[in-house]
């Protein structure tokens, strides 16, 4: 496929091609110096998407370097430390839905809910104040869109600010516990390496949840029978997010993958050193691995998907974010049961994400 720009890669777009890739690290390996196109010079170095590639987190990395980084980082990152923000996500969902119900009765949801309470939220778990969401979406979005070329740089620059801030004053965050994070040989994370993984957990805290929250809403309303089956209890809130997120994943691709060597897929060679891209919005439709996978249908069972990724790479914050969820939707359809959506809801300009860029909703009839 090609992007902005006139750049071609190959892209993965089936459920078990992408799965088998992404667990093969012997043929699939991440990191930007991997991809032998812009080392050899054939690619433009200041190409957006090329410098969105220059990261040096545990995303970006393979193997044993992969599986040293991520241990470094779950350590500050416990599954006790995420239980532990369920009331103060509750506190947030209630606070957010009476400041809802106190407008004229249409918002914009994503405005008004969808970005404000995971971004609260993983403020609260970094340790990071309010006056700096603003600014952090703006770089999130520009980081994101696959076309700003300075997006990395300022973004880098700014969470570099706030890792040098937690240093000179510590708190209980989970910057200031990755700062502090060291293997049982002393080990420890490298200041690029706490400023990327920083920047990593501040995009997968808000910006996925945030379009989960928008398109699940969006998808549950389009879809009234699947709405009522929710509603009567027919069907569990946790395997209506589970289709959710198949369905209309936030996250439809990321890059890249790049080949160790020559590698044949359903008959098709790609050469050593090129970049692949995951596809996990096209995996999530792939006819191969779903039942009539273009129905969106909360009663399917033992749903599957790849919305947080596949093996040694399964997305951290995923615990966080089906928590996150499962507060906050039932919360958003029981306080305004006759919700419903109204005008547009416009894209946001990016290539790798899936949400609308507004999406307004009437939470009660016009008198």
């Amino acid at each position: 496929m090609a992007f902005p720009g006139d750049l071609e890669v190959w892209a993965l777009t089936h459920d078990a091609p992408l799965r088998e890739a992404m667990a093969d690290e012997s043929v699939f390996v991440r990191g930007w110096r991997n991809w032998r196109p812009l080392m050899a010079g054939e690619v433009d170095p200041h190409h957006p998407v090329a410098n969105m590639l220059r990261v040096e987190s545990m995303l970006a990395r393979s193997g044993a370097d992969h599986k040293r980084m991520r241990g470094l980082v779950q350590s500050a990152f416990t599954r006790r430390r995420v239980e532990d923000l369920r009331p103060r996500i509750e506190a947030i969902t209630g606070e957010l839905l009476d400041r809802m119900a106190e407008s004229d009765g249409t918002v914009d949801l994503k405005a008004a809910y969808s970005f404000p309470l995971p971004i609260r939220v993983i403020s609260d778990l970094l340790g990071l104040d309010e006056e700096d969401h603003l600014t952090l979406q703006t770089l999130v979005g520009r980081t994101l869109s696959g076309t700003d070329p300075d997006a990395n740089t300022d973004a880098f620059a700014f969470v570099a600010s706030l890792i040098e801030a937690k240093r000179k004053d510590p708190d209980d965050g989970l910057i200031s516990a990755m700062i502090n994070a060291r293997a049982e040989d002393g080990d420890r994370l490298s200041e690029t390496e706490l400023i990327h993984n920083t920047l990593l957990l501040i995009i997968g805290g808000f910006e996925t949840t945030m379009g989960m929250i928008s398109n699940s809403v969006q998808l549950l309303l389009t879809h009234p029978d699947q709405l009522e089956l929710l509603r009567t209890g027919q069907v569990s809130w946790e395997n209506a997010i589970e289709e959710c997120l198949r369905f209309e994943s936030s996250v439809v691709m990321l890059p890249f993958l790049y080949t160790t060597r020559d590698v044949e897929i359903d008959g098709i060679t790609i050469p050593a050193g090129d970049a692949v891209l995951l596809s996990f919005g096209s995996a999530n439709r792939d006819p191969r691995a779903h039942d009539d996978p273009d129905r969106f249908d909360i009663t399917r069972p033992k749903i599957r998907h790849m919305a947080f990724g596949h093996g040694a790479h399964l997305c951290l914050g995923a615990a966080l974010a089906r928590l996150e969820l499962l507060i906050a939707l039932p919360a958003l359809f029981t306080r305004f049961p006759e919700i419903s959506l109204v005008g547009e809801a416009p894209p946001t300009p990016t290539v790798f994400m899936n949400h609308p860029l507004a999406r307004p909703v009437l939470l009660r009839p016009t008198p």
